[in-house]
């Protein structure tokens, strides 16, 4: 295999609560993490160039955080299904680091997992991600 690059851009992924932080509404917060990293190929022609890993936590509210881990299945499954979209569209070609590219994906999570859990879900953090060349 070629080398790999990480970029970390977070802490551990155990549910931790914050309080009252602007922009997130009022009352306690859960960060509650999707579980195992995804793994996402990039795939050119018939060729897999490389695998992103992803580790990723949805923000709810407290409230909501034992629903939110009896649904990680269904979670995870939608955010597989729009990363592996994002991939093949090429999206993670060569910046998949590049602000605009993480924006998207952010977006495109935050709205799978609302799909999934409800308009409480206030974001999607991306916890880590690393690149393995092929």
């Amino acid at each position: 295999m070629g080398g790999s690059s990480g970029h970390g851009v977070g802490g551990p992924a155990q549910a931790s609560t914050r309080h009252e932080q602007p922009g997130y509404g009022s009352g306690a917060r859960s960060f509650i993490a999707v579980g195992r990293q995804l793994i996402i190929p990039v795939v050119r022609g018939r060729n897999t160039r490389a695998l992103i890993l992803f580790e990723l936590a949805v923000d709810v509210p407290a409230a909501i955080s034992e629903a939110t881990h009896k649904m990680l299945p269904r979670l995870r499954d939608a955010f597989l299904r729009e990363l592996f979209a994002m991939s093949y569209t090429g999206a993670f070609d060569e910046t998949y680091t590049d602000g605009r590219v993480l924006d998207e994906m952010r977006r495109n999570l935050r709205l799978a997992a609302r799909r999934v859990l409800g308009d409480e879900v206030a974001d999607v953090l991306v916890l880590d991600v690393m690149r393995q060349e092929l």
